[in-house]
């Protein structure tokens, strides 16, 4: 277990494993296994190797998506063959990790004058942690979600239904309406769930707007697997400080479902405990509510991953889009899969499945997404009749995205900055984090920035509509270069 925990692993508090959960688990079994994904140990590793000899492009597939990179098939048989070597051997697998080899890349470091205002040594900036990179940290995808690849995830908490007789809310939740000179901000931010310092700043940005930030929306991604350990390391605990002042809500994604929702649908009930008014959140899906603008999460998650084609969930969804356009109301969807994506020519699986309500009806007129690991703004294009934004890049590590690719939707704004300044020349190869900060106005407009991991703002828009018209762009305006 300690080389599991050197590589990243978060276990359940024994305090939890005592207590159990108020989540119903799979077959009434309070135990971790039964709780969460348990690491792969040496068994599920050859049968893993096994179903590569037999299957190697099916294996490459699910590795690739689970960590949202190119993955080689050398990279896959090399990194298989050193974990069989570190799980037989692991005191002399530690005793590897701590020699110089290991460490060869301590040279890189950032320059003494590297600094920015909200730079702390509460979140130390280590530049040579290579944790969550896609062929870099091999092992620790491996270890900590190799079997949900080899057995297709977890047992699966209780799903939980906004008709069910105990959500007298039916998951409709007030937003409140904003009023001249007392705009309502959210803030959208995915792919937070790491614990590593660029999400640990965007956290820490949050935190100071203090009750300004009246709601904040985490758009899903909690890894390496969704486990209790990393819910509480990776998102309770940075985020702890915005309870009291402000309504969080969060979407269920694809690695949470790793570990079956248990810990996910846990970390909701403890956010609604401890006599916390704003926390309301009950259930994976949910609409914020005011006169002039609807909030709406969906689950494209727990039924199929990266789809929503479950008709109780349909039927939900059409009903708040429709009252949200009786009244007028900007109706603004939010997932953690994506409709379409900046690099890929064709629209998602997601988007032929709400198609009818976004398409057809032309139901949203914004929509905001966690899955694609880079910022960026899209305009509304021939067949997509809604303005689009990519949110998924608070926490994980992602590559510089490259601009001019192929898009299914006009790009308005691209994060295609490195992680820190040209002029430092540290890890050029590693993309900007970040998030963006919504605000709802009195008159109907939306002001949108996306900003940095550092604070820099990177882009601010201005959206309204013109009459009876869609919602258009009005103003966007791209930051100058860093000096």
């Amino acid at each position: 277990m300690e080389y599991y925990a050197a590589l990243g692993y978060r276990a359940p508090s024994a305090t939890r494993l005592s207590t159990g959960a108020s989540v119903q688990a799979p077959h009434g079994d309070a135990s971790a296994d039964a709780l969460e994904l348990p690491p792969l140990g040496l068994e599920d590793l050859g049968a893993l190797r096994e179903r590569f000899l037999r299957a190697p492009d099916e294996v490459l597939t699910r590795v690739r998506d689970g960590v949202g990179g190119p993955v080689s098939e050398g990279a896959l048989v090399h990194a298989l063959q050193d974990l069989e070597q570190a799980l037989r051997e692991p005191e002399a697998a530690l005793q590897a990790m701590r020699q110089p080899p290991f460490q060869a890349r301590a040279s890189v470091s950032l320059p003494p004058d590297f600094a920015f205002p909200l730079m702390t040594r509460e979140i130390p900036i280590d530049p040579v942690r290579t944790r969550f990179e896609p062929v870099a940290d091999l092992r620790g995808w491996l270890l900590f979600s190799g079997r949900a690849w080899l057995h297709g995830g977890w047992s699966r908490a209780a799903f939980r239904r906004h008709d069910d007789a105990r959500h007298a809310s039916r998951f409709r939740y007030t937003l409140r309406e904003p009023g001249p000179g007392r705009p309502v901000e959210v803030a959208l931010f995915g792919g937070f769930g790491t614990g590593e310092y660029p999400a640990r700043y965007v956290a820490r940005q949050l935190i100071m707007r203090g009750e300004r930030l009246e709601y904040a929306v985490h758009l899903g991604g909690v890894y390496y697997a969704g486990r209790q350990g990393e819910f509480d390391a990776h998102v309770a605990e940075p985020l702890e400080p915005l309870l009291p002042v402000t309504t969080l809500m969060t979407l269920n994604a694809g690695a949470e479902m790793r570990s079956g929702g248990t810990p996910f649908y846990r970390y909701l009930d403890e956010r609604r405990g401890a006599s916390r008014a704003k926390q309301v959140q009950e259930g994976s899906y949910f609409c914020l509510a005011s006169e002039r603008f609807q909030l709406i999460g969906v689950d494209t998650a727990y039924f199929e991953p990266g789809r929503h084609q479950e008709p109780g969930l349909l039927g939900w969804l059409e009903s708040v889009l429709e009252e949200g356009r009786r009244r007028g109301a900007t109706n603004i969807l939010l997932s953690h899969d994506a409709p379409y994506r900046y690099g890929a020519p064709r629209p998602t699986g997601l988007l032929e499945d709400l198609r009818a309500l976004v398409v057809d009806r032309a139901l949203v007129d914004l929509w905001f997404w966690g899955a694609s690991p880079h910022g960026a703004l899209f305009d509304r294009g021939a067949a997509l009749p809604f303005l689009g934004g990519s949110l998924g890049h608070a926490g994980l590590p992602v590559p510089v995205t490259a601009p001019g690719l192929s898009s299914p939707a006009p790009v308005r704004f691209l994060e295609s900055r490195s992680r820190f300044p040209e002029w430092t020349g540290v890890r050029p190869e590693l993309g900007n984090n970040g998030y963006g900060s919504l605000l709802l106005q009195g008159d109907g407009t939306l002001g949108l920035q996306l900003l940095d991991w550092r604070g820099n703002v990177r882009c601010t828009a201005v959206l309204a509509r013109e009459g009876d018209g869609p919602l258009t762009y009005q103003h966007l305006q791209e930051a100058e270069p860093e000096a």
